[in-house]
């Protein structure tokens, strides 16, 4: 056997032994630059806070995934999701919040990146002067958020005499009537009302209500009585008693609106004094014509407010009656004014032409002197149509209408 061949076999299996530790050795200097190569140090910053990660991902998505993050649609991601990742990276993500929005009382929804309220507002345009609901310095959650917005608006409010504009951010008016320090008083009346909304452009009215007792003191009108009298020629009259008015104490609730009345109630109602009743005597005795001349007779006296003596033959009271209805038509005055003066004269002289009275009253409007109506005509002791004429003017200059100088005749006692 030759010698050289047990030393051939050992030279190799050295070699085999040399190579195998060079490979194990060329493995472990290699190995740390394969682990380099797979995890990467990245800066991951969310919602503006930044943390730093390991990841072995090669993408964004991958990275951020790795992290627990799922990105959705209203989510902010840069670089973009499939973007490549080295060591030394820089992941921004901005997760989407849902804002529930009322806006001067409209509603809406909207997604925003913004952490908190502040910047959500900024970047939806509604700046500092704004009235917002919750604290401008509150981070946002991922959760829905309610959030109500007041805009500044301007409005109109008129109360106490005045008139004036201001903008303002309230909810209602009577947040804004509260800021403004205008008073409310229960009774008041506000338009719109207190808890109404306030709209751009609107006109808030307070009116000042105020309810006062004020008394009057009113006449009672006095009844008439009437007594026959058989010593007074018939168409003739006497008063008896004048009568006199009561007075009566009249109590009303009143109520004021900016210091106008608009409504009266009548409280109560307390007579002071009595009317006392008028009484009035009413002539029954016949006129008897002798010889053409009426016979009167004589008047009981002074008092007697009509007495006979005609010195011609007398017209009727119906003719006397006729003629004046025509000029009563003739001045537009109606029926109503046509029976207060039969009213009227029948009183004062039975509507006779040659009626006197030892007062030197005459005729039948018993004008005082008679001679007064001869500025209507000659004729005045006979003619009717003279005395009604002049009659009717007396009571258009002094009285207006028949019935405005019946009603004085009443109040005065028998006499116009």
């Amino acid at each position: 056997m030759d010698r050289r061949e047990p030393e051939e076999q050992h030279r190799v299996l050295r070699s085999v032994k040399y190579g195998i530790n060079g490979a194990v050795l060329a493995g472990l200097a290699a190995a740390p630059l394969v682990w380099t190569s797979v995890d990467k140090s990245v800066q991951l910053v969310v919602d503006g806070r930044s943390v730093a990660i390991h990841t072995t991902a090669t993408s964004v998505g991958g990275a951020l995934r790795g992290s627990g993050y799922r990105v959705s649609a209203h989510d902010l991601v840069a670089p973009s999701l499939g973007s490549s990742v080295r060591s030394g990276s820089r992941i921004v993500l901005r997760r989407g919040r849902l804002l529930h929005l009322t806006v001067d009382g409209q509603h809406t929804d909207v997604w925003t990146t913004a952490p908190t309220v502040a910047q959500a507002l900024a970047e939806l345009g509604y700046g500092r002067t704004a009235a917002v609901s919750v604290s401008r310095s509150r981070r946002l959650p991922l959760s829905p958020t309610d959030i109500a917005i007041r805009t500044p608006q301007l409005v109109t409010v008129v109360h106490d005499g005045r008139t004036e504009q201001v903008t303002t951010t309230d909810a209602t008016v009577g947040e804004l009537l509260d800021d403004l320090q205008v008073p409310v008083a229960a009774a008041d009346r506000v338009s719109p009302a207190p808890n109404s909304a306030l709209t751009p452009g609107a006109t808030v009215r307070v009116q000042r209500v105020a309810n006062h007792l004020v008394n009057s003191l009113v006449a009672m009108p006095y009844p008439t009585r009437k007594l026959r009298d058989s010593e007074l020629y018939s168409g003739t009259s006497r008063v008896v008693h004048p009568g006199r008015a009561g007075k009566v104490r009249v109590t009303y609730s009143i109520v004021y609106v900016d210091g106008k009345p608009v409504a009266r109630t009548k409280i109560r109602t307390v007579t002071l004094t009595k009317p006392s009743a008028r009484v009035l005597a009413i002539g029954t005795k016949r006129i008897v014509n002798v010889g053409g001349v009426a016979d009167s007779g004589t008047t009981r006296s002074s008092r007697s407010s009509v007495a006979s003596a005609p010195s011609a033959p007398t017209p009727s009271a119906g003719s006397a009656k006729a003629i004046a209805r025509r000029l009563l038509a003739e001045r537009g005055w109606g029926s109503d004014q046509y029976d207060c003066l039969v009213t009227l004269w029948n009183h004062e002289s039975g509507w006779r032409v040659h009626a006197a009275n030892p007062s030197g009253a005459y005729g039948i409007p018993q004008a005082l002197p008679g001679s007064k109506m001869a500025s209507a005509g000659p004729d005045w002791q006979n003619d009717a149509e003279t005395q009604i004429r002049w009659g009717l003017g007396y009571i258009k200059s002094r009285y207006g209408t028949p019935c405005g100088a019946w009603s004085t005749w009443q109040a005065q006692g028998g006499w116009y």
